[in-house]
């Protein structure tokens, strides 16, 4: 990992932290990181619909994955940060905006060193809402 690659990371969190959207709403949330990864890796990407997976094919046998939610919460932002939210009544205040740059950067830094084994980074809605939930499967 690098300073430009942290620095890439850091600014992808503000960008998240100011446009939160609730769950099942995460569209400019999806898109941004999609563009992130496609401007910055040539990681294989494959959307499924409320849910993306990004793919780093690894030099041997095996599998390892991760995973990051990216939905935010109906709360007002009361902070005064240069990148508070922008979304009145929404914000994140479950770090979720946090986990999804922190795979995001897992993204860029496999980019430069490759793997050992093949590595599914998977940026999905929550687990936790209704009865009725499935979650997104981690490939």
């Amino acid at each position: 990992m690098n300073q430009a690659d942290l620095s890439l990371a850091a600014a992808l969190r503000h960008a998240l932290h100011a446009h939160p959207e609730l769950s099942g709403q995460e569209t400019w949330t999806k898109a941004r990181l999609m563009d992130f990864l496609m401007e910055h890796t040539h990681l294989a990407l494959y959307d499924r619909g409320s849910w993306f997976y990004a793919l780093c094919r690894g030099r041997g046998e095996g599998k390892i994955a991760f995973r990051a939610d990216f939905d935010a919460l109906p709360i007002e932002e009361t902070c005064d940060l240069p990148y508070h939210s922008q979304c009145p009544g929404v914000a994140h205040k479950c770090g979720h905006d946090g986990h999804s740059a922190a795979l995001a950067l897992l993204g860029l830094t496999l980019e430069r060193t490759g793997a050992d084994r093949d590595v599914t980074s998977s940026f999905s809605p929550p687990r936790r809402w209704g009865p009725a939930a499935k979650p997104a499967p981690l490939c």
